[in-house]
């Protein structure tokens, strides 16, 4: 206990220069910043008893050493010290400010870089920033110096193409580029995040929420994203790098069909007790378990997701006499009409009672679908990833209720 006292002792409060408590502790560098000026204080935590004035602060005798492979690049230079000397300075406490800044870490040369996987991490989460950490180093770093060499013998459309999507990105005209370097490092990471999500690499996610946080617009998502597929395409005609293998069309459905899901119950969840929600929410799945989406098989292929689920999550509320009012909710959700989801709802039925469509009962209003659904269709894979999506917390409906 007496140890851990000691310890506590030396844990950094506030700010050495200006005092602040906002400061964020970054472990796997051994530093402190401090977020309102900027100082880097270098983490102190030893025993109160030890040698700790040796290790640390003016008088050290020992310095750390950062060895990385940035490490010729990071060293950064001497500051201040280059330019002034301390005798002829007139604001002597601005030049030592700026002293001890330059003395308490190494510099990075792209902060940007960190900048957007700071993005990555709060918006989509550090499982994420991990997945992806590799395209924000091929975004918004330059080239290794024989890289660029071997760029500017390349003709001029190939040249461009290698040339660093970040720089591309943050010079395009006004409106397409953001209007400030933390709007830009945001449309970077969200396009990131999208065409990872188009190449499999990693689940989608919905854009909206971002777009609204940041005041960014779709065109300035898509075009970020144009720059970097196209570069990440020239690195990989150069044998730099290599394209993961693609989605096929089932897969791509699949993810479609569940964010379509994740909307629709998200809206519904507003509007309904949660004794409703439940009911509706299992219905909809039974349904489109019964219509075999997510599989080769499905029966339902020529139908449009956002359609497909806009009709089921219907059917499912007309079942429970919930339909006043919900093909307006449900076709805000996707820019549809509700003349058009209740025109295709009322087709789907009609077929389906003609026998003219076999869809294992999934649009027969005379009973529900959960009544239909045997053990082998909760198994479909679709409904379990939706499932899951929704335990892990991705999207919280019935908190929301």
């Amino acid at each position: 206990m007496n140890d851990d006292k000691n310890m506590m002792k030396q844990e950094l409060t506030q700010c050495d220069e200006c005092c602040s408590k906002d400061l964020k502790c970054v472990p796997e560098k051994g530093e402190t910043w401090c977020l309102e000026c900027g100082l880097v204080h270098k983490d102190q935590l030893i025993e109160a008893n030890d040698n700790g004035a040796a290790l640390f602060g003016e008088g050290a005798h020992y310095q750390a050493v950062r060895n990385d492979k940035d490490i010729n690049r990071r060293l950064g230079g001497t500051g201040p010290k280059m330019r002034y000397d301390s005798r002829s300075v007139k604001d002597k406490k601005k030049y030592y400010f700026l002293e001890k800044i330059d003395r308490s870490t190494v510099r990075n040369p792209h902060p940007f870089a960190q900048r957007v996987k700071n993005n990555i991490e709060s918006l989509y989460g550090r499982h994420a920033l991990h997945i992806l950490d590799f395209l924000v180093e091929m975004s918004c770093r330059p080239l290794t110096g024989e890289q660029e060499v071997i760029r500017q013998k390349q003709g001029k459309a190939m040249s461009k193409s290698l040339g660093m999507p970040k720089q591309s990105i943050c010079r395009k005209k006004k409106g397409i580029k953001g209007s400030s370097d933390e709007q830009n490092a945001v449309i970077i990471a969200a396009a990131i995040v999208e065409l990872a999500g188009d190449l499999g690499i990693m689940p989608k996610f919905d854009r909206r929420a971002t777009m609204e946080q940041a005041g960014i617009v779709p065109k300035q998502i898509m075009s970020a994203r144009i720059s970097i597929l196209r570069h990440w395409k020239a690195r990989v005609t150069m044998g730099w790098a290599a394209m993961p293998p693609r989605k096929n069309a089932n897969d791509k459905r699949e993810d479609a069909i569940v964010q379509a899901l994740e909307h629709t119950f998200e809206m519904l969840g507003d509007h309904h007790n949660q004794e409703d929600y439940e009911r509706v929410l299992y219905e909809t799945e039974a349904r489109i378990a019964l219509l075999k989406e997510g599989t080769g098989e499905a029966l339902t292929i020529n139908i449009e997701e956002r359609m497909l689920v806009s009709v089921c999550a219907y059917a499912s509320l007309t079942t429970f006499g919930l339909q006043s009012g919900a093909a307006d909710l449900i076709a805000d959700v996707f820019g549809l009409t509700s003349s058009g989801i209740r025109s295709r709802y009322e087709a789907l039925v009609a077929n389906s009672a003609s026998g003219d469509f076999q869809d294992n009962g999934a649009f027969d209003m005379s009973q529900t679908c959960q009544e239909l659904l045997n053990e082998s269709h909760k198994q479909n894979a679709l409904i379990a990833k939706f499932r899951l999506g929704r335990l892990c917390g991705k999207r919280s409906f019935l908190s929301e209720s």
